[in-house]
């Protein structure tokens, strides 16, 4: 596509008219006008502006449009499903709103529909700079806080460790929120760059009448224990754990979509769920800790250098992150941001 059409499509995705576009970036209505129209090539400077102004760079205003979008997680985009969006290099990529876009008692904000497998982007919405997959819900407090950055803000997309690692192998994730037991993290199949984020601990959060229970106990009482995808790293923890103390698999248990999504199903059903310490309180839940794991984010090696992740490597050990991650407590945040050696795994 001409860099002229891209100009006007980027304008029109960020729901601008010529003549405000041309005042947010310090140039004349007949310059945007010419350039759109394939009568006028910018000078540096000004596609530099105009790059600014619709919060995107000049390499992606005027490089060849990358050809359609790809799912960040794998698997097939929906048409009619609000989606996220973000880009990798060249790539569009976006994913269906977790829960139908419901968090809390708000709605997500969705960039984008596909139609007829066409991605349509809203008005006013830009596909953030930087994208992160994981289960970490304090990806979304980054995420709000590098909101509206252009090549700086950040995606958060929610999902399992394993779901993050083999969407950044695809590269179709700039970085993956990995969690384990410090001295069995997983291995990437690629050269990462490491940050620490947090400890925090893995188990079952549990209703009132259950607190002061035995993890064995909790099993057998008479109530659904909401589970993850056999991939998360907190469903293989209560998994070993309900091995080691003989406890058969109990069928038809509900499946949950992340751990706030398992704390919110215990809270609605009186039950139990597989989930974190912080989700657990987030709900008002007792907690029966199983593990404490080392969180980490794993940036792909060759977008070290992206001014993306430069921001979210700077934002990771700010105060205005910190404190606002730990008034969910359960998050030991000691040393966040800082970088883990080796650096390649």
């Amino acid at each position: 596509m001409p860099a002229e059409s891209l100009l006007r499509r980027r304008r029109l995705e960020c729901g601008f008219t010529q003549a405000e576009l041309a005042a947010r970036a310090g140039v004349s209505r007949q310059l945007v006008a010419a350039v759109e129209a394939g009568r006028n090539v910018p000078a540096v400077d000004a596609a530099l502006a105009l790059a600014q102004a619709l919060s995107t760079t000049v390499e992606q205003l005027y490089a060849a449009r990358p050809a359609g979008v790809v799912a960040a997680l794998g698997g097939r985009l929906r048409n009619g499903i609000a989606l996220r969006v973000g880009r990798v290099g060249e790539q569009m990529v976006a994913a269906e709103l977790a829960d139908h876009g419901v968090a809390g008692a708000s709605w997500a904000k969705p960039d984008a529909v596909l139609e007829a497998g066409e991605l349509r982007l809203f008005p006013g919405a830009s596909p953030a700079g930087v994208v992160v997959a994981g289960c970490d819900p304090a990806l979304g407090v980054a995420e709000a806080l590098l909101d509206g950055l252009g090549p700086r803000s950040m995606l958060a997309l929610s999902t399992t460790t394993t779901s993050a690692l083999r969407a950044l192998e695809r590269e179709s994730v700039h970085a993956a929120v990995v969690h384990a037991v410090p001295d069995e993290l997983p291995k990437s199949a690629i050269a990462v760059v490491r940050w620490h984020l947090a400890r925090w601990r893995v188990g079952l959060a549990v209703p009132a009448a259950l607190r002061r229970q035995s993890f064995e106990a909790v099993l057998h009482a008479d109530v659904p224990i909401a589970q993850r995808d056999p991939g998360a790293t907190s469903q293989r923890a209560f998994e070993r754990a309900r091995i080691a103390v003989g406890v058969a698999p109990a069928a038809g248990s509900p499946r949950a979509t992340g751990h706030l999504d398992a704390a919110r199903i215990a809270a609605m059903v009186g039950g139990a769920a597989v989930t974190t310490e912080a989700a657990a309180h987030a709900f008002g839940l007792g907690f029966l800790a199983l593990e404490t794991h080392a969180v980490e984010v794993w940036v792909a090696e060759r977008w070290r250098e992206h001014p993306g992740i430069d921001a979210l490597g700077e934002l990771l050990a700010t105060r205005a992150f910190i404190e606002r991650v730990a008034q969910f407590g359960g998050y030991d945040l000691a040393g966040s941001g800082d970088r883990v050696t080796p650096s390649l795994n």
